[in-house]
């Protein structure tokens, strides 16, 4: 019976929290409900980033994190708010999710999540990209059941390359770098 009062109150606290709660950046308040998605996030590893020491993993994931996105932007907000920012303050990661990639929309599909990139200012490395493909990737179907795949656009069209380094012609299933370690979430 404890138990129970327990995880009535628990229950209790979550949704008072979650309608009050501030909500993600970018996104108007009063829009809708938001909803808590439990998420899966794909960073860079710093000390691989900074070293290229190929004993490190490039990626990391981290786990079963709580994120407040409106029913319909839980991709973009997973993108452009919680992996751009690295608001959980995880130390020793970054993120290729710079200012300047900026993303147009996401969409799924039938298993496929169609990730539309702006063309202005997308440049960079080969390990740019690379990164970048695998962050979102990795997040993407790491987070979402429904997510099979990434289908990347840019513009909205398909396109040969982000960055000239990989071909995007394709779907991919899992990123140029696989996580190499999992931490749990909060």
């Amino acid at each position: 019976m404890k138990r129970r009062t327990i995880a009535l109150l628990m229950t209790a606290i979550v949704l008072i929290m979650a309608g009050c709660g501030g909500g993600a950046p970018g996104y108007e308040k009063g829009a809708g409900p938001e909803l808590i998605y439990i998420v899966d996030l794909c960073y860079v590893n710093s000390d691989y980033l900074a070293t290229g020491d190929e004993d490190l993993s490039a990626v990391r994931y981290y786990q079963r994190h709580n994120m407040y996105a409106l029913k319909g932007k839980q991709y973009l907000t997973l993108l452009d708010v919680a992996l751009r920012g690295n608001e959980l303050g995880i130390e020793g990661v970054d993120t290729m999710i710079t200012d300047k990639i900026q993303f147009n929309s996401v969409e799924v599909k039938e298993g496929t999540a169609f990730v539309d990139i702006a063309g202005k200012n997308l440049s960079g490395s080969s390990l740019e990209e690379g990164l970048l493909i695998s962050q979102i990737v990795n997040s993407l179907t790491g987070s979402f059941y429904e997510v099979e795949n990434v289908q990347f656009l840019i513009d909205g069209k398909s396109a040969e390359s982000l960055m000239g380094h990989y071909s995007i012609e394709g779907p991919f299933e899992t990123g140029i770098y696989v996580p190499g370690s999992m931490e749990g979430g909060t």
